[in-house]
């Protein structure tokens, strides 16, 4: 038997689609190029792999036009002015326009794309790309409730007053390139980055497990 979705009433609740009335199960239409999916949008998880945003050793490689401008040569990785390297301004520029984007990309009944959780390398490039890209994270140990802010600017969840919760952020040591040769793949000590972004979870991470001095800019 056929069944017709494009006949369904909206639920008064969050604007969605209602499957089923009276049941609370809900789906959403996604993008019309997209086709859709009779997946249920409040009981299903999505994932979005990010790149991190544009960084030194990016910049370097490509004036240069190979990667040897990234080995350490007879000095420590760590005191190579490329180790661990950062976003550059226009790395910074791509990740909030990303972030703008989100807020006007429509996911489930929301007009804007919303998370729950990060997952992030230790690497400065991506956690600078995460913090450009979704804000202040979530405090570690604190329910959702407890920590809420506004709904992205010029959104209609804005302009009626409503609250969300900031994502969580995990930093996974798994995450990261281990096996190269290269300086940008090392990382610094975690102790500057748990004083710098003191919301991320780093408890996952070893502090000495592959770790290096800080360079200095």
């Amino acid at each position: 038997m056929a069944t017709s979705f494009l006949s369904l009433k909206k639920s008064s609740s969050s604007g969605a689609l209602a499957a089923m009335e009276g049941d609370g199960f809900e789906y959403a239409l996604g993008p019309p190029d997209s086709g859709f999916s009779i997946f249920l949008a409040e009981r299903t998880k999505k994932i979005h792999f990010i790149r991190h945003a544009e960084g030194y050793h990016n910049v370097a490689t490509k004036e240069t036009g190979s990667n040897d401008c990234l080995l350490r040569g007879d000095e420590p990785a760590s005191a190579h002015h490329l180790y661990d390297s950062r976003l550059t301004a226009k790395g910074i520029a791509q990740a909030e326009s990303l972030k703008a984007y989100l807020a006007t990309r429509p996911s489930g009944s929301r007009s804007f794309t919303a998370f729950d959780l990060v997952v992030v390398s230790p690497l400065t490039r991506t956690c600078e790309t995460a913090l450009h890209v979704f804000g202040e994270p979530r405090r570690p140990g604190l329910p959702a409730f407890l920590d809420q802010v506004d709904a992205p600017a010029n959104t209609p969840e804005f302009a009626a007053g409503v609250k969300i919760a900031p994502p969580r952020f995990l930093v996974r040591e798994e995450c990261r390139e281990r096996w190269g040769h290269y300086v940008c793949d090392g990382r610094s000590e975690l102790c500057m980055w748990r004083c710098y972004l003191h919301s991320y979870f780093f408890s996952l991470c070893s502090s000495h497990m592959f770790s290096h001095h800080c360079r200095v800019n």
